[in-house]
Order: C-alpha cells, then sequence, then structure tokens
C-alpha cells in the first residue's frame, strides 16, 4: 500500500502542476457559459428579416397577419400576383408571396390543396410554422362560428387526463416523469464521459512513461501492479479534484448571483410580478417539478450513483492501463479502443429502453452485465430497484472490478517491458495465460 500510495501521489502531483490542468479546471465552466452564450446569440442573429407580401382572395385572413421587428407582411390584391410573381426571382425587397385564393366552401375545406407559397430563398421554418398556425387558427375560428360551436363548448369537451400514480409498496406518489429521465440521463452520461476521458488518461500516461523508459526506473522499485493501481488512484484523485473545484465555483456563482438578485428577485415575487408572468398551467408544471425533486430517494440514488461511479471506474480504467501498456503509440491504441467504447454506448443508449420500462428484462440484463452496469443502475435508482437486484449487482461489480485488475495487472507486468512490436489480442491473451 506504501509503494501505491507513493505511485498515486506522484501521478497527482505530475497532472495537478501541468498548465494544461489549471486552465481546464478554472476555465473550463467560464467557457461552458461563453459558448451557451455564443449559442445564444448565432440564434438570434440567423433570424434574418423577411418580408411577405399577402394575397388573400377570401379577405378573411388579412387582420390575423401583424407585422413585427422580424417579419414584415405587405397586403396586395389578385389583381397584382403576377407581377410580384414575376419580380420575385430577382427582388431585393421581397422574400415570399403567400397566396390565399377564394374558395365556394364555406367552411375552406379545399384551401390545403390550393393554398401557395412562393419564395425566392430558403424562408426561415419558425416563420413557416408562424404562418401556418395563422391560418389553421383562423380556418378553426371561421368553421366554430358557422357550426355555431363556441370555444367554452370546446374547453368543456376536451379532457386532459394525467393518470396520478401511487406507488404501494413505496408508499408516495409519482407526478413527473419528465424530471427522472433529465437526472438520471444526466448522472449516466457523467459516468460515461468520466469513464473515457480519465481512463483515456490513464492510458496515455502510462504510454508516455513507457516510451520515454522511465517505466524502466521505476519497475525497479515497485511491483507492476503497484504502479498500475497508483496511476489509476491518481487519475481518480485528479477528476475528483476536478469536480470539487467546479462545484465550489458553481455554488459561489450562485451565491454571488443570490446576492446581486437577491433584493430584486424578492421585490418581484412580493409584487406577484412572478404570477402575472406564468400562466396557470406552467405555475402547476412548476409546482410539479419541485414536488418531484423532493420525493426523490436520495440516499439510493446518492449512494449507487458513487458506487458505480468509482467501481465502474476502476474496471474501465483497468482495461485503459492493460492498453497502454500493450502498445506504443496512439495508432495502435485504436484496434482495442472500441473493445471498450462499443460496450459503454450500448450502456448509454440502453438506459433509454430502460427510462421506457425500469423493471424490463433489458433494464435487469444491463444491471448485471458489468460493463453496462455503472449507466443503468444510475438510470435505475431514479426508479426504485429491487433490493436483491441491487445486492446481485453490488456483488457483480466487485467481482468483475477484481477480475479485471488481476487480467490487466498480468497484461500490464508484460507489455510495460516491451518495445517496437505491434501486440494483437491473440499475443495479450497469450501474455495473461504465460504470466
Amino acid at each position: 500500500m506504501r509503494n501505491i500510495f507513493l505511485v498515486m501521489r506522484r501521478e497527482f502531483l505530475t497532472q495537478a502542476r501541468k498548465k494544461s490542468f489549471v486552465l481546464i479546471t478554472f476555465f473550463a465552466p467560464i467557457l461552458v457559459i461563453l459558448a451557451v452564450a455564443i449559442i445564444g446569440f448565432m440564434i438570434k442573429i440567423n433570424e434574418s428579416n423577411s418580408r411577405i407580401a399577402i394575397i388573400d382572395s377570401t379577405h378573411e385572413f388579412y387582420p390575423d397577419f401583424k407585422s413585427n421587428e422580424k417579419n414584415i407582411f405587405n397586403f396586395y390584391t389578385e389583381n397584382d400576383l403576377q407581377a410580384l410573381k414575376d419580380s420575385l426571382a430577382q427582388s431585393n425587397s421581397l422574400d415570399a408571396i403567400l397566396y390565399i385564393p377564394k374558395t365556394k366552401d364555406s367552411l375552406l375545406n379545399n384551401l390545403q390543396d390550393h393554398i401557395q407559397l412562393y419564395t425566392n430563398k430558403n424562408l426561415n421554418k419558425n416563420l413557416l410554422y408562424s404562418l401556418e398556425e395563422t391560418i389553421n387558427k383562423k380556418i378553426e375560428e371561421k368553421r366554430r362560428k358557422l357550426l355555431g360551436i363556441n370555444q367554452s363548448d370546446i374547453d368543456k369537451i376536451n379532457s386532459k387526463i394525467s393518470l396520478q400514480i401511487t406507488n404501494v409498496k413505496e408508499g408516495k406518489s409519482e407526478d413527473n416523469h419528465l424530471i427522472k429521465e433529465i437526472l438520471s440521463l444526466s448522472l449516466m452520461y457523467v459516468n460515461l464521459m468520466f469513464f473515457i476521458i480519465y481512463g483515456t488518461r490513464v492510458m496515455r500516461s502510462i504510454m508516455e512513461e513507457k516510451n520515454n523508459r522511465v517505466v524502466e526506473i521505476i519497475i525497479s522499485s515497485v511491483k507492476p501492479f503497484e504502479l498500475m493501481m497508483g496511476k489509476i488512484l491518481g487519475t481518480t484523485l485528479i477528476a475528483l479534484t476536478q469536480f470539487c473545484i467546479w462545484i465550489g465555483m458553481t455554488l459561489l456563482l450562485l451565491s454571488m448571483g443570490k446576492l446581486i438578485l437577491g433584493h430584486e428577485l424578492t421585490l418581484s415575487i412580493q409584487q406577484n410580478d412572478l404570477r402575472n408572468i406564468l400562466n396557470q398551467e406552467m405555475q402547476i408544471q412548476i409546482s410539479d417539478t419541485i414536488n418531484a425533486l423532493f420525493n426523490l430517494n436520495y440516499p439510493l440514488i446518492i449512494f449507487v450513483f458513487l458506487f458505480f461511479f468509482f467501481t465502474g471506474y476502476l474496471f474501465y480504467s483497468s482495461f485503459f492501463a492493460a492498453i497502454g501498456a500493450a502498445v506504443d503509440n496512439d495508432t495502435e491504441t485504436q484496434q482495442f479502443i472500441p473493445i471498450i467504447v462499443i460496450p459503454l454506448l450500448l450502456g448509454a443508449y440502453g438506459c433509454i429502453s430502460i427510462i421506457n420500462n425500469p423493471e424490463g428484462p433489458v433494464a435487469f440484463w444491463l444491471s448485471i452485465i458489468p460493463f453496462t452496469s455503472p449507466m443503468a443502475m444510475v438510470t435505475r435508482s431514479f426508479y426504485g430497484i429491487p433490493g436483491w437486484q441491487l445486492a446481485i449487482s453490488i456483488i457483480t461489480m466487485v467481482g468483475s472490478v477484481l477480475v479485471m485488475v488481476f487480467i490487466a495487472s498480468k497484461i500490464y507486468r508484460i507489455g510495460i517491458l516491451m518495445y517496437g512490436k505491434k501486440v494483437t489480442l491473440k499475443e495479450i491473451f497469450k501474455w495473461i495465460r504465460q504470466s
């Protein structure tokens, strides 16, 4: 254990002193915020102004097309249609012509096949949806009047039943599934990205020392297994340090935002501005979301996440360490990386099926198989896990970690001192048997 600790300490300090670590740790949250702001800015500036000519031969739709800062509507008669079409292709002041012809059907049933939109460019999709929605709403309004149907009657007829689910085993209701889907998939992707990013870091660190022949000196003082575990645990400590700093920075930014905006937000709530902004349906959705957050089984979620986060990382980082010891350069790693990435992706995308049926056979087997259980169990933790399945998954995962570390140490023991030879899977299996 002393040697493992020394290697872990050296690995941590080596990586923590790199400029790249400092930059990524302290500037990554800022870069994420800037990226989100830039994306929002690009979406906003990409919405170009459009000038639309409206020709409504029915004279029913003119009042419903209202210009704004993005879309300008100009109205013409049917006599202007041909002249506008002739000039549209070369026009810089006109982007499209919406032509609504006359119809003898009072219910406007045959307009679908006769309304035409002529354009000289690819229009914004939001504009197209807006035009369609305006026309559809007007047609529905006209039909209601002709058929003698009031909107209040339609509201009385419409039904929006939402089943209230109560789990009798857990003794609590389940009102909001969306929040569970978002949180479960978010934590699952945290595990997925952590395994890939920091597992790759372990592999590259081992390859770097192997190519620099530093490992030949280190291996004279410590055993290969101690060196491998020290590197894995050192990289784990680096990752946890980054996460703690990011969490601290997030809490600091939230606290600063609360201090700066707290007075204005409190004043706004006291004056009922928030209630005026949000309609009743949105207030109900927000209330349901808050209730769903309070009803989650946080002890189970935290325990499952931390356990499978750590054991899953040990499992996959051992795999990465074995690959780093067996090869000499990045090019040779390409033949082995799919062996790791494909099971991870199967587990990640299998979690979508788990959300649809958390107690189905797919959920069970993905939870038992060690290659996918770190993602599957985190997802299932939000929906409840039978105790016997959780126990089987934990035992299987612990046993798989021990087996994988044992196998990886055998590969590491021979591969770390092999140079200049391209390794195949067949040869790796031979190393495992021989050592």
